[in-house]
């Protein structure tokens, strides 16, 4: 069974274009958007497992640099509309 998971990103300003192109390197990550408000960028995960996503989250994600603050959800149930 796969896990997927939405993260929250806040980056240093003017680094937002460097935090995406690392981000792209994640096979993990399946979507990256830009957002407004409180977040700057929310990257979809797609791993195995929550040990897969706390190794993407704690050894990949967080050495980004220019990433200031992440916050992850979880999906406990996804519906989707045609």
């Amino acid at each position: 069974m796969t896990v997927s998971a939405y993260i929250f990103f806040i980056i240093k300003l003017g680094k937002t274009q460097e935090v995406i192109d690392q981000l792209r390197k994640i096979p993990e990550i399946v979507s990256v958007a830009v957002v407004t408000g409180e977040y700057d960028v929310i990257a979809k995960v797609i791993v195995e497992n929550l040990e897969e996503l706390y190794e993407i989250a704690t050894q990949r994600i967080h050495m980004i640099e220019g990433i200031e603050d992440t916050q992850t959800a979880v999906v406990e149930k996804e519906v989707l509309i045609e």
